[in-house]
């Protein structure tokens, strides 16, 4: 079995993070805590009254990939709003997801001046995004009975509440991983209802349908994202004791799945496949390619999608 790095359990990391980020309960999103010399609310409010909509024209670029006007908005917001922090983080992050090595370093040397609180989550969300995105993925994970959770994330229903054949096929490896670890505990997670079905009623339904006891599955009814499903999954695995988790998402969404779940506090051991012979090649992502991540990572960081 290759060899990983160590990693700190889920349990003790979503404690660790608890001390930086505020999770909002109701929005699912965490929000930044700002070091004490700074105030998070007069930041806003300079930037507001500097120009708020270039704030919001910078992020509607960026998350496309206009790097050039949503970089250049950033700046004049940065002369501005020289005390906002979210800027400086939003530059660092996406410095990384061009490639651009001496802009990150500038960018992230002033993020730190300004919140070495801030700074230390980028940093650390970089690594996870440039770590996941290359990295070989174990298909084989060593499981460890009750604290390793087996989590499927959810995939959009159709009309009438039925599941789409990919959907199925991300079920179908969690119940190969969970006959392979049978004491895994196994989470469903997906919102969006259909026909008055959310994803994880669904795939909770097919799961009991396809041989799984009722009393292993643990749904996650709420979530509406990629991120949600990060977030609120990863803190409900805490909740019924699972250290470290195993992945059950389309090969193409895996790198994605993977940096938001281990941004959000859950150590990712491997993902699961319906057979050894099934295992997918995923090539890595260049930076360039890994802009859904770096969004991502704004957001479960709390950095405002709009001011």
């Amino acid at each position: 079995m290759r060899h990983r790095p160590a990693r700190p359990t889920m349990r003790v990391t979503v404690l660790a993070w608890s001390t930086a980020l505020t999770l909002g309960v109701g929005a699912g999103v965490a929000t930044a805590q700002p070091d004490t010399s700074i105030s998070s609310v007069s930041a806003v409010e300079t930037v507001r009254s500097a120009d708020a909509q270039q704030y919001n024209d910078a992020q509607n670029a960026l998350v496309k990939g206009r790097y050039d006007s949503g970089f250049a908005a950033l700046e004049a917001l940065a002369a501005a709003a020289p005390d906002d922090a979210n800027v400086a983080a939003l530059q660092t992050f996406y410095a990384n997801a061009t490639a651009d090595a001496d802009a990150r370093v500038r960018h992230s040397a002033r993020l730190r001046a300004l919140s070495p609180t801030l700074a230390d989550a980028v940093d650390r969300a970089i690594a996870v995004i440039d770590r996941t995105a290359t990295e070989e993925i174990d298909f084989a994970p060593v499981t460890d009975g009750p604290r390793t959770a087996i989590v499927v994330l959810g995939l959009g229903l159709n009309g009438d509440g039925s599941m789409a054949a990919e959907l199925v096929q991300r079920l179908r490896s969690a119940v190969a991983a969970a006959e392979l670890s049978p004491d895994s505990p196994i989470i469903v997670t997906g919102g969006n209802p259909q026909n008055g079905i959310t994803e994880a009623e669904a795939m909770r339904r097919w799961l009991i349908d396809n041989g799984i006891e009722a009393d292993r599955i643990h749904a996650e009814s709420t979530a509406n994202s990629t991120v949600q499903n990060a977030q609120r999954a990863t803190a409900l695995a805490a909740e019924i004791g699972a250290e470290s988790i195993v992945l059950a998402t389309t090969p193409s969404h895996l790198r994605r799945a993977m940096s938001d779940f281990e941004i959000a506090g859950a150590d990712v051991i491997g993902a699961a496949t319906t057979t050894p012979e099934d295992i997918p090649d995923l090539p890595a992502l260049a930076p360039t390619s890994r802009l859904g991540m770096t969004v991502d990572a704004t957001k479960i960081l709390g950095i405002p999608r709009f001011y």
